[in-house]
């Protein structure tokens, strides 16, 4: 992977992706994270969704089930054409809608009780691209709307940076491959780059070769963001058992909510 190519996530979420992320994603998880997300949105039923960077609607149609009504966004039309058959297998149809879109120029006005952004979906971008999402998303919601965004917890990925100098190697078995993960921090620009190499179970040769790069933000760095962006922290969790954030925590989960009018 070339590490200045800043379009990666075009052709990062294909049947590869797929393949070797859902056979970690039982539904027994799928459901108990969607439970997670509804609890902590603390939204009526019947409330108004948006599933921002839904890959396959792993959690949005246990949301469409229970009662939510539900847009779920996403930009890989691979991801998007199995979440269609998982919304008609869950017979969700009349309550979630799938759209194909970049975050970055969705143009929703106060059409939402909640949002969300689930399993490090955030932080693609630039600096300057990743405020205009988290704008976008404020004035995508009606005002006292919730917002959630899971991220990587920095802290403990800096403990691992540091205790191996800024690069790491890794490997792990996915369904019917073998992942070889190369991962390296970049300290001056907070962003983690991570090659992978996919090699089936069966063969000694490499089968492609792929990579993504994130912005990893503080959370003193989400908390300037957000207010930016015309939202407030109300809540940051460290787990999806519900945990109050800290250094330790595998994940920083922030709930924010809308407290001002973001204009167009």
């Amino acid at each position: 992977m070339n590490l200045e190519d800043k379009e990666w996530f075009k052709k990062f979420f294909d049947e590869l992706y797929y393949e070797t992320y859902s056979v970690f994603e039982n539904e027994e998880r799928n459901e108990k994270e969607a439970r997670f997300i509804v609890e902590s949105l603390g939204l009526p039923k019947g409330s108004s969704v948006l599933d921002l960077g839904c890959g396959y609607g792993r959690h949005a149609v246990y949301l469409g089930k229970w009662g939510y009504r539900v847009v779920c966004l996403d930009l890989s039309k691979f991801l998007l054409g199995i979440a269609r058959d998982r919304i008609s297998k869950f017979r969700v149809e009349d309550r979630v809608e799938l759209v194909s879109s970049d975050m970055r120029s969705m143009e929703y006005k106060s059409e939402f009780d909640g949002v969300y952004m689930f399993f490090t979906t955030f932080g693609y971008f630039s600096d300057e691209e990743n405020l205009e999402v988290l704008r976008r998303v404020s004035r995508a919601l009606r005002p006292g709307g919730a917002f959630l965004v899971d991220l990587i917890n920095p802290i403990a990925l800096l403990h691992n940076v540091y205790n191996n100098d800024g690069r790491w190697r890794t490997w792990y078995e996915a369904g019917n491959y073998i992942v070889l993960e190369d991962s390296t921090f970049d300290i001056l620009r907070g962003r983690l780059h991570v090659k992978r190499i996919f090699k089936k179970k069966d063969s000694t040769l490499p089968l492609a070769e792929k990579g993504f790069t994130l912005r990893i933000y503080t959370y003193w760095e989400l908390n300037n963001m957000l207010e930016k962006a015309g939202l407030k922290i109300v809540k940051a969790l460290g787990s999806y058992k519900g945990d109050e954030y800290k250094p330790s925590s595998p994940r920083l989960i922030i709930i924010a909510q809308k407290i001002t009018s973001i204009s167009s």
